[in-house]
């Protein structure tokens, strides 16, 4: 009990200009002792030459807060996915984060800010509009930096090392 209240104390002076809801999330999360499934702060792209057939590709990374929403989205694939991600969004509203990129061929993106609104995250979905057929969805382990190579008919992450 020593330690979590230690815990607590240094959560509340870190996050001391913290929103409210990421104060919550964080004590929340401290309490319980759980370990965070979502690291990821950075990434990076890659698009080939021959991304797409020469058509931009839209990625979503997607960041869903309770257990049965990241359940249901790594069954879709990213076409099922794009086709209902509005709606997603405004029934999760709170619950999921969506960070959106349209890239060209030859595009190189550094560094590209993740910012998630919880510490909370049940893990990281990346999905890619892509015209081929396939899936177009990748999870995204405890990283904290990746880069999305986005070749010809589908991605693939590279971990950074």
């Amino acid at each position: 009990m020593f330690k979590k209240m230690i815990l607590f104390a240094a959560t509340l002076s870190i996050c001391a200009g913290c929103s409210p809801d990421t104060l919550s999330t964080s004590v929340k999360s401290l309490l319980s002792m759980q370990t965070a499934k979502v690291w990821l702060h950075s990434v990076s792209f890659r698009a080939a030459d021959d991304l797409n057939d020469s058509s931009p590709v839209t990625l979503h990374i997607v960041i869903p807060y309770t257990a049965d929403l990241y359940t249901s989205l790594t069954k879709m694939s990213a076409e099922d996915y794009f086709r209902k991600a509005e709606q997603i969004k405004l029934d999760n509203t709170g619950n999921i984060d969506v960070f959106s990129w349209d890239l060209i061929r030859s595009q190189s993106l550094n560094d590209e800010p993740i910012s998630p609104s919880k510490v909370s995250g049940e893990g990281v979905i990346v999905f890619g509009r892509y015209s081929s057929p396939g899936d177009h969805r990748v999870t995204i382990a405890d990283d904290e930096k990746v880069t999305v190579h986005l070749n010809k008919s589908d991605f693939l992450i590279e971990r950074a090392k």
